[in-house]
């Protein structure tokens, strides 16, 4: 892969525990996370289709300022589901809104869809 700069790796451990690695390579740093809830968009009853091309509006909550460790998984996750400014192949819009929330020493994922009323 051509200027491949992160990696995220979905471990399956003895099939009861699900872990998410997310890596800068080749130097690091190097994270590991233990997924505990999985909901599919067909699940939710979502449509979930984001445009092709589109990027996410990445958002985190204040807690990620507040906290050494919590502000560099903030940089990870920033760079691993952020799309660079003037990307070739991204859209000049945003359809889906990806928001990280730090809650109880947990990090929630949330994905939502943006759509005109």
């Amino acid at each position: 892969m051509k200027n491949c700069n992160m990696a995220m790796f979905f471990e399956m451990r003895k099939k009861l525990d699900l872990y998410m690695w997310l890596s800068m390579v080749p130097n690091g740093p190097s994270a590991r996370f233990l997924v505990q809830n999985v909901h599919t968009m067909d699940e939710l009853r979502l449509t979930g289709n984001h445009l092709k091309g589109s990027r996410p509006l990445v958002t985190f909550d204040k807690s990620f300022d507040e906290q050494p460790h919590l502000s560099l998984l903030k940089e990870m996750l920033k760079q691993a589901y952020g799309t660079p400014n003037v990307h070739p192949k991204s859209k000049p819009f945003y359809d889906h809104v990806i928001g990280f929330t730090y809650l109880d020493g947990r990090i929630w994922f949330r994905n939502y869809q943006v759509n005109r009323i």
